[in-house]
């Protein structure tokens, strides 16, 4: 497959997994009792965009020639990602506080799209 469709699949992870957080941070901030079935939409969203993430990032660090190594930012956007990963409990847990952990949850996105494009280190 085509680095640019690794590129739109990475891009396509990137809005289910924000999608995932949204209804549920939007929900726990409203204090809102979701059906079962809203939830599960938004943990399986969030899911399967983490999954994308990481599959078409590798896919791309392939076609790249990056396998053998991968540089210190690529390193580091996995960490986001994990750190990504785990903000869902935060925000099944602490939704309710709001604003702070949506401004944090986009700062780890800021700061994985400013690690892809700079390339600093």
């Amino acid at each position: 497959m085509s680095y640019q469709f690794y590129k739109i699949l990475h891009m396509l992870g990137l809005m289910l997994t924000f999608f995932g957080f949204g209804g549920l941070l939007v929900a726990a901030y409203a204090r809102a009792e979701l059906k079962k079935s809203a939830r599960i939409m938004g943990f399986i969203t969030h899911g399967i965009g983490l999954l994308l993430i990481l599959v078409s990032g590798f896919g791309m660090a392939a076609r790249l020639g990056m396998i053998t190594g991968l540089p210190n930012w690529v390193q580091a956007k996995i960490g986001i990602w994990v750190l990504l990963g785990i903000g869902i409990s935060l925000v099944k847990r602490k939704g309710y506080i709001g604003w702070p952990i949506a401004i944090l949850l986009w700062g780890l996105g800021t700061s994985a799209a400013i690690l892809a494009i700079t390339k600093p280190f």
